[in-house]
């Protein structure tokens, strides 16, 4: 039924109606026009509409920005209470001062100092100072000189919902009166508090709305339920698996959801229900990582892990291809300047020169690599933080078409606010701790980003306040400890006492806790068949603590820890033990088969004759296939790579690989060092290349490991040198590529570390490794498993010379070698290479033969064999395959 309006508009307020609430104006059944349900700032929007009121909002970080530049001008003068806060975080300061300022301001504080208190002194001043974009105190303040200078037209009622004027805020009862002057009828709407049916729920109505006293004992008949779970998700499913079981969904339901929406969200969508669509905030999405990424990347010294996280995120303002060719580089030298990285820019440039919009690629491209890096105490330029802001802005504006398009366009708005509040502070340049505290501000909780709700048979609220109606069920979902306001005041007694006596309401604070505590009473008494509390018991590991209004219901309702709250209390995971019956319903459970996961396969066939030797073949290639046929098939012949996240070489491999590059630069440079020479050069180079080569070792909180490092280094440089000086040994060059050709007209390639010639010129390869200790690669040479050596000294034999091999442990200062006549007793082992060589191409004939008769195997550690004198291990700690065979997973 549809009534027209007479008079003017009726508004029936809540106080916490501003995000909806249930029934809202359709949900009693008669619609009508100019009535209007909302909360108190909805309240405010209409009536500035209106008065014609152009309202000024603005977020809050740029309010929080001009109230620092106050501040900061304030300090500079003088010495106010919270200038050594202020000094060691300014940002925190002002966002803490500007919270309190706004408080007093709502509860009728004019800005004026009372009494004789230094603190309400200072505060005053700053306020006289401050060029502070309107709170919603001056909002209200702008409304109520409108209504006394112009009156208003056109609104006939204001119902205030469950509460009295005198239950409201000072600012809110002030707000009352004015319009109560001007003719409009202010009531309240009182709901109604009948007792009900005989029932546990209706004995906590009686007691909770005082109409029922005496002793009661509770009947546990499911008017009242705690569904208790492990877990959010089992809670979710659960409650899913519970609303599926009921298949006409006979009366009105409502969710009252918090928080921790999404997983209810899945859970809904798996048991066949419409999604509630309920939202929840969360600052961790891709997208809102832009910002802090963005920024992060502009800090020195060069993070490589932090560039790496920029250039992989899924929302890089750089094009794909461009990031690719860059996060190679960094995964290979992770650093920044190094010939890697430039070749990689080079590579990046000439791409973009070929795409229709190269200009704008080869900008984007320049802006994010040819970054003036400034370090965290000092601070970044406050224009160059407002022109990465402007530029995030723009990037994500182009995104708002997309299917992320509304995430897309807060990004936008976040990027473009910080830029505005970076400027409003007034400082030339942002110390990274006041950034960071900037961008919690903007970025805060997240943006709300939900699924499209779906047509169902119940209403989704997000705080138990909006419940203005009668309703069949509620479910309280996650009913756990939240964020409850504080009582604390910040004042002293006397500085109280003095803001009283100058008419600032200091009671406002208790009034807005009652409120609270009041909208959950609102909740179970609004409530006439069934409560269902979900009551998750931990979150990430960590412990829940029930609701706050939990230990309400248990006291006034005197129930016992012993009988009668396990009594109204059920067990979510009773489903996954089998049982059935949940909360008054029966579930449908379905068996699900053991084992039903993958069945992995060890054991492949391929098309004979399909798989051959490789054009060329290397001595990490050869250990691969002997180690396990299916990991080289998928690698060398498949191409299968690996879809996991790029990530930069760490610990051992990155000295190794650094110490590498050392040792090569120093043989290019010549191959006659004296080891004093070459350790001073090394010394330099040290320097010079670990921005390029091993930047995580210039990070802060890495200057111990370096030391050790350059330490370790350099004595294994002068080692190194002193030997070859030693030994008489000519070094010809180092990562010597060679290549040769057997008789089977099979191709070799390896690059070898060290290549010298002792003085009958015969070869001599000294292969470098970096590791905390040098046994296994002792046992290598004695129990004759050297394949990578042997492949070295075979690759350089010839019919008039034979090679020797040792592996040079850089940590260490060890040489691990074969029998020479150069060496003394002690860097000798007994080892045939030549030996080892003829085992391993027989091993890999075999295996090749193998694969062309279609035979492909992968072999785990279960099946190594004890007798199998050439048992090279299998690889699997560090092989990519193990989804595939299986060995992943045990």
């Amino acid at each position: 039924m549809y009534k027209r309006k007479v008079r003017g508009m009726k508004i029936q307020v809540g106080y916490h109606f501003d995000a909806g609430s249930f029934p809202g104006e359709f949900g009693t059944g008669v619609a009508a026009e100019g009535v209007v349900t909302t909360g108190p700032l909805g309240l405010v929007t209409i009536l500035e509409t209106r008065l014609g009121i152009a309202s000024s909002h603005c977020g809050q970080p740029l309010r929080i920005a001009r109230y620092l530049a106050a501040m900061d001008a304030a300090c500079s003068k003088a010495k106010p209470f919270y200038k050594k806060s202020f000094k060691a975080d300014g940002w925190s300061s002002a966002k803490r001062l500007l919270a309190l300022r706004d408080q007093l301001r709502l509860s009728g504080w004019d800005g004026s100092a009372p009494g004789e208190s230094v603190r309400l002194a200072d505060l005053a001043l700053l306020e006289g100072e401050a060029q502070v974009f309107s709170s919603l105190a001056e909002r209200m303040e702008e409304v109520l000189v409108a209504l006394s200078s112009y009156g208003i037209t056109g609104l006939s009622e204001i119902s205030l919902y469950a509460h009295e004027t005198s239950e409201w805020p000072s600012c809110w009862r002030n707000l009352f009166v004015a319009l109560g002057e001007n003719g409009v009828l202010i009531n309240t709407v009182v709901p109604d508090s009948s007792a009900l049916a005989d029932t546990d729920l209706g004995m906590l109505h009686g007691k909770l709305c005082a109409t029922s006293k005496g002793p009661h004992s509770i009947k546990a008949d499911g008017s009242i339920t705690c569904l208790k779970a492990p877990t959010a998700l089992e809670a979710a499913d659960a409650l899913g698996a519970w609303l599926a079981a009921d298949e006409n969904l006979e009366g009105d339901i409502v969710i009252v959801a918090e928080s921790d929406s999404e997983v209810l969200d899945a859970a809904m969508c798996r048991h066949g229900l419409p999604r509630p669509g309920a939202a929840s905030r969360s600052q961790w999405r891709a997208a809102l990582q832009l910002l802090p990424l963005g920024l992060g990347v502009h800090w020195a010294p060069f993070d490589p892990q932090r560039y790496l996280e920029f250039l992989t995120a899924p929302i890089c303002p750089l094009h794909p291809a461009m990031a690719y060719r860059l996060v190679r580089a960094l995964e290979q030298e992770p650093g920044i300047g190094g010939k890697g990285w430039h070749q990689a820019v080079s590579d990046c440039e000439e791409w973009a020169g070929k795409q229709p919009s190269s200009e704008a690629y080869l900008d984007d491209l320049r802006f994010w690599t040819e970054v003036k890096r400034a370090a965290p105490h000092t601070g970044l330029d406050s224009k160059t933080v407002q022109n990465i802001c402007h530029r995030l802005s723009e990037w994500a504006a182009k995104g708002t078409k997309s299917s992320e398009g509304r995430l897309m366009g807060a990004v936008s708005g976040m990027a473009t606010e910080m830029a505005e509040a970076v400027a409003a502070t007034g400082r030339k340049a942002i110390p990274k701790p006041q950034l960071d505290r900037m961008l919690d501000s903007v970025i805060g909780a997240g943006v709300v980003v939900a699924e499209r709700g779906e047509a169902a048979p119940w209403s989704i609220l997000t705080h138990p306040g909006q419940l203005g109606g009668s309703v069949d069920t509620v479910i309280w979902w996650n009913f756990t400890m939240g964020g409850m306001l504080s009582c604390r005041s910040p004042w002293t007694r006397a500085e109280e006492d003095a803001l009283t006596r100058s008419g600032v309401h200091m009671n406002d604070m208790e009034l807005e806790r009652n409120l609270e505590l009041a909208s959950w009473k609102q909740a179970a008494c609004n409530t006439s068949q069934k409560l269902v509390l979900v009551m998750p018991e931990q979150d990430g590991g960590e412990a829940l603590s029930a609701h706050p209004f939990w230990e309400n219901i248990v006291a006034v309702m005197n129930l016992s820890e012993k009988d009668d709250i396990p009594a109204i209390t059920v067990d979510a995971s009773q489903l996954r033990k089998g049982e059935s019956a949940l909360m008054g319903r029966r579930v449908a459970l379905n068996a699900v088969k053991a084992n039903a996961a993958i069945e992995f396969q060890k054991k492949w066939a391929a098309p004979r004759g399909v798989i051959g030797r490789r054009e060329k073949e290397s001595p990490s290639g050869m250990s691969q296939l002997i180690k396990c046929p299916l990991s080289w098939v998928l690698s060398h012949i498949l191409k299968v790579k690996s879809t996991g996240s790029p990530s930069l070489p760490e610990d051992n491999l990155l000295r190794g690989s650094f110490s590498h590059a050392i040792v090569e630069g120093l043989i290019n440079e010549s191959c006659d060092w004296k080891p004093k020479a070459a350790v001073k050069r090394a010394e330099k180079l040290f320097d010079s290349r670990m921005k390029g080569a091993a930047a995580a070792f210039l990070l802060p909180g890495m200057e111990t490991e370096r030391e050790q490092f350059r330490s370790l280094l350099l004595r294994a440089v002068s080692d190194l040198f002193e030997r070859i000086e030693n030994t008489k040994l000519s070094v010809l060059e180092s990562e010597r590529r060679v290549e040769r050709t057997d008789e089977n007209g099979q191709k070799y390639r390896g690059y070898i570390d060290i290549s010298l010639e002792d003085s009958k010129g015969n070869p001599v390869v000294w292969d470098m490794k970096w590791a905390w200790s040098s046994k296994r690669r002792r046992e290598e040479l004695e129990k004759g498993l050297a394949l990578q050596l042997a492949a070295y000294c075979w690759l350089l034999d010839s019919d008039d010379k034979s090679s020797f091999g040792a592996y040079y442990m850089l940590a260490q200062t060890e040489l691990i070698s074969t029998r020479a006549p150069w060496l003394p007793a002690g860097d000798m082992v007994d080892s045939d290479l030549k030996a080892t060589w003829d085992t391993a191409r027989k091993r890999y004939d075999v295996i090749i033969d193998q694969l062309a008769a279609g035979k492909v195997e992968a072999i785990g550690p279960d099946e190594e064999d004890p007798d199998d004198d050439f048992n090279l291990g299998t690889g699997c700690f560090f092989c990519e395959y193990g989804m595939v065979c299986g060995v992943g997973y045990e």
